[in-house]
């Protein structure tokens, strides 16, 4: 009898080391360079949704090489980790083009990427703060122009919205987003000449929110008195 159980136990004990070995692989499968080839194919998929996007927007080279870059600092540093590639090369790209000064907005590489906007903000904030870079200051006096070529407005609007964007610079709203700014100034002007623009027009053509016009608006309707009229009292 004590021979069968002996016996018994032999393939049972064989059996589970064995199931115990299978798991160990299963759970911590060996590394033989697969994951850091996955990881190079990553980035370059990552680039060719830059790429892609660059051609749609027809931006220059040189901010797709500084998207590159940040790609791949990006990968070194495991920010991409959980973030679509479409989100991170919009982000990467935006980066770019607030260095150059190109006058792109977030909701523009959003739309051409297929991404959620606010997903790509997030992304943009993340890369500045993990990776160092330092935010770069806009021209808002750009983004009036852009504005006005998805809604035209007369070049007396255009002199004082430019006026309107100074004043506020020089009183502490220069941290303001420049598109907002550039919208805000506009309906000013506008609201100042008699043009029938609204805020709604000017909050889509720059493609930000027109609660976001309004706020604006407001700051800048708070602003000092100068030395003429305060910017947009008569709106």
């Amino acid at each position: 009898m004590r021979a069968i159980v002996r016996i018994g136990l032999i393939p049972f004990r064989y059996e589970f080391r064995n199931l115990a070995r299978h798991t160990k692989q299963a759970l911590h499968p060996p590394d033989h360079g697969g994951a850091r080839h996955h990881r190079r194919g990553d980035l370059s998929e990552i680039r060719g949704e830059a790429a892609f996007i660059t051609a749609k927007l027809g931006l220059p080279a040189e901010v797709k090489k500084r998207a590159d870059a940040i790609c791949s600092d990006a990968a070194a540093l495991h920010l991409d980790h959980g973030v679509a590639h479409p989100v991170l090369a919009a982000a990467s790209l935006y980066v770019g083009c607030r260095e150059t000064k190109i006058p792109v907005t977030l909701r523009d590489l959003a739309e051409v990427s297929g991404s959620d906007v606010r997903e790509v903000g997030k992304c943009y904030v993340a890369l500045l703060n993990r990776m160092h870079i330092s935010r770069p200051d806009l021209d808002s006096n750009r983004y009036v122009y852009h504005i006005s070529l998805k809604r035209p407005v007369s070049d007396e609007v255009l002199r004082q919205s430019q006026e309107t964007i100074r004043y506020a610079t020089l009183n502490g709203l220069c941290g303001r987003n420049p598109m907002t700014l550039a919208a805000a100034s506009l309906y000013l002007a506008c609201c100042s000449l008699g043009e029938n623009v609204t805020q709604a027009e000017l909050a889509e053509a720059a493609g930000i929110g027109e609660e976001s016009v309004r706020e604006c608006c407001k700051a800048i309707r708070l602003l000092p008195r100068p030395k003429g009229n305060r910017p947009g009292a008569g709106a």
